[in-house]
């Protein structure tokens, strides 16, 4: 055979080769194009969109927590001191738009805004309740000084809560109105909670007593205290002054507002030797006769002290747990 006719030969070998791949990709080519979208069509998965979590995930959970602040109060005319109790998860909830039940509770005599987290278990109670009733509250524990949270000759305690410290903490924690506020304390304390109610008709939804000075007859301790300001007329006790000052003398003027009167608890000992139980008993009484809501809780162990008051405290904030969330 002549080298010419090998080399047709080769040439055309070599082309039906190459022939046949390309007719195998031409015919793999379609195959691999024609192979479904799994679950939707390329135009729906072009525009497929991601949703990208809600805003409030983005912010960490966080506990429950009680941090020490300080304002200026014009009523005052000095720094304020006071606690707040935020509830677990607070920054989310506010980020979500939560508007939240407050407490304003009241110290005692000779006390400060510490007193209620540090010597009561305020923290540990309302983290408690908080997941029991599912009722993010604030709390806020303002110093009261020993004002017995009146405005007197000498120190304006009660425009300064109702003018400065309520508005400023709506505003700064985003509080709900008076139908999800209320107020609670601790002996002067508590008889703070009742003048603030009675004198500010629209102002507390709920009120705690517990171990409320009440007294008809001021103790001579406290009259002669130089550091009590209340009850003083130039420098010296007025018994009349007391009187005035009473907050059943306000009841008249505070059922004559056509609201729903605020649910009251109060809770006192028998064995109190500093509030004797009948003052207590006088003053509940004159509620009840005005038709005033009134859980009245008489105990029978304890006296006018941490110890008792920490039996008390759950009791009087599990009432208003209640009664803020009805």
């Amino acid at each position: 055979m002549s080298k010419r006719v090998i080399t047709a030969m080769l040439i055309l070998l070599i082309c039906l080769v190459a022939g046949s791949a390309g007719i195998i990709r031409l015919i793999a080519k379609p195959v691999a194009q024609k192979q479904p979208v799994s679950g939707t069509s390329r135009r729906a998965q072009a525009h497929q969109v991601v949703l990208k979590p809600h805003h409030a995930s983005k912010i960490p959970t966080t506990p429950s927590s009680v941090t020490s602040h300080v304002i200026y109060s014009k009523a005052l005319q000095q720094n304020w001191h006071y606690r707040v109790y935020l509830p677990k998860n607070y920054a989310r909830l506010k980020t979500d738009g939560q508007h939240f039940a407050s407490i304003y509770m009241l110290h005692g005599l000779y006390g400060d805004e510490t007193n209620l987290t540090t010597q009561a278990h305020s923290k540990q109670v309302l983290d408690q309740l908080v997941n029991s009733q599912h009722l993010p509250v604030v709390v806020i524990f303002p110093d009261g000084s020993n004002s017995f949270y009146l405005d007197t000759e000498t120190q304006k305690m009660a425009s300064a809560i109702m003018t400065e410290l309520i508005p400023k903490m709506t505003t700064t924690y985003q509080l709900a109105g008076a139908k999800h506020r209320a107020v609670g304390g601790i002996s002067m304390g508590g008889y703070g909670a009742a003048n603030l109610t009675f004198r500010h008709p629209n102002a507390f939804h709920t009120a705690a007593l517990i171990s409320p000075t009440v007294w008809q007859q001021v103790p001579q301790t406290v009259q002669a205290n130089t550091q009590i300001s209340a009850f003083k007329h130039n420098g010296a006790f007025s018994q009349a002054l007391y009187d005035q000052n009473q907050p059943t003398r306000y009841l008249g003027t505070y059922l004559k507002k056509g609201r729903q009167p605020a649910a009251f608890y109060i809770e006192s000992t028998s064995q109190d030797t500093t509030v004797p139980i009948a003052a207590v008993n006088q003053f509940t009484n004159a509620l009840k006769r005005q038709h005033i809501p009134v859980t009245y809780q008489i105990d029978h162990f304890g006296n006018h002290n941490w110890t008792y008051w920490n039996h008390a405290l759950p009791l009087a904030y599990r009432f208003i747990f209640q009664h803020l969330k009805n």
